[in-house]
């Protein structure tokens, strides 16, 4: 009841066009006014949805690419040099089916692939069997058992530790399926209300912007439409930096872990997308701090002397918030979430700066 009484006085303060003869609205009359907001947005929402239940899967698609390929990143960094990955993942689902194959078969298999996939094919067999061996016994049986010239490489895939076996077992990950009849559709429900969110967040922003400022003139609606663009593309970097750079990142942290502990990375998909909607919804909503501020400087609710002399609350404010909504544990995911915010608020200082020495010399062109 306090922020719904705080957020009334914000309206009638900047509200340019009373709508009654005094300029005073009555709670019910805010009420009202918010109800209709209120409607508006979802029914913006609900119609985004829609559009965008069409394309779960390959919403689902795109956000489990980065857990589908951590496996083969942290695989391709094993590898000896000179052994380049699609070569590798091919060789050993070749080396898997041909035991199974008569001669004959393994024979004609081998003509459909390069010589490279095919040597490496033959290489793994021996590496695994070397690998069952007590450890000191391990290069001489695998140098009396392959060609001299296959032997190198052979002792470097040795060394290196690489897995043996094709891709979806043991240390890989795997997404698991449904456990639940109906988690597949609520799951895709989800997926269309995030997405949703984000293709209708422009509309969002103008229906906020249009009740806590009402009365807008037309040069000062082109504004609110302006920062509406600036705000739907600053939370779109947030959720591009969050896939892009962060996301990884924790996905990294927690596969390392887990292969530490000798946990298989068996990743139930709800979770998981669960886990990654958020991050990337927090990111984009963190971004969004220049357009809460901004308009606030320009109200001049704030300024530059009060945000300079706050910096040092405000990192440690950052730092706080970081700690709280980080999804992981670790320094590193805490320091990529604080240090985009704090440079945001800081660009929001240099705002303040320039509309500060706008006022003071407003002759100056």
């Amino acid at each position: 009841m306090f922020f719904l009484k705080q957020l009334f006085r914000a309206r009638e303060h900047t509200q340019i066009k009373p709508e009654n003869p005094e300029g005073y609205m009555s709670v019910l009359e805010h009420l009202e006014a918010l109800r209709h907001t209120i409607i508006r947005m979802l029914v913006t929402v609900f119609v985004s949805m829609l559009l965008c239940f069409g394309f779960t899967q390959e919403i689902m698609d795109f956000l489990r690419y980065p857990a589908e390929k951590m496996s083969e990143r942290h695989e391709a960094s094993q590898l000896p040099a000179g052994v380049e990955a699609q070569h590798w993942q091919r060789a050993k689902e070749l080396a898997a089916i041909a035991p199974t194959l008569p001669p004959e078969a393994v024979n004609s298999l081998n003509v459909q692939h390069d010589e490279t996939t095919v040597k490496l094919a033959q290489i793994i067999p021996l590496v695994k069997a070397a690998r069952t061996l007590p450890q000191k016994q391990q290069e001489e049986w695998l140098k009396n058992s392959i060609k001299p010239t296959e032997y190198n490489l052979a002792l470097s895939i040795l060394k290196s530790g690489v897995p043996l076996h094709p891709q979806n077992t043991s240390d890989h990950i795997k997404l698991m399926g449904a456990f639940q009849p109906g988690e597949a559709f609520m799951l895709s429900v989800q997926l269309a209300f995030f997405a949703g969110i984000i293709l209708a967040f422009p509309l969002l922003m103008i229906f906020l912007f249009n009740f806590i400022i009402p009365g807008l003139l037309e040069h000062e609606k082109r504004i609110l439409y302006k920062s509406a663009a600036w705000g739907f593309l600053l939370f779109l970097g947030g959720c591009a930096f969050a896939y892009w750079g962060v996301l990884p990142r924790i996905l990294g942290f927690f596969y390392q872990y887990s292969l530490g502990m000798g946990i298989a990375n068996d990743w139930r998909i709800g979770y998981y997308l669960t886990f990654a909607i958020k991050l990337i919804f927090i990111f984009g909503v963190i971004f969004e701090l220049p357009v809460i501020v901004i308009p606030l400087i320009k109200l001049g609710i704030l300024n530059y002397e009060s945000m300079k002399s706050t910096r040092g609350y405000a990192l440690i404010g950052v730092f706080a918030i970081a700690l709280i909504l980080a999804p992981a544990p670790d320094p590193g995911t805490m320091l990529l979430m604080a240090l985009p915010m704090y440079a945001l608020y800081e660009l929001c200082i240099l705002f303040a700066r320039i509309e500060y020495r706008k006022h003071q010399c407003p002759h100056t062109t």
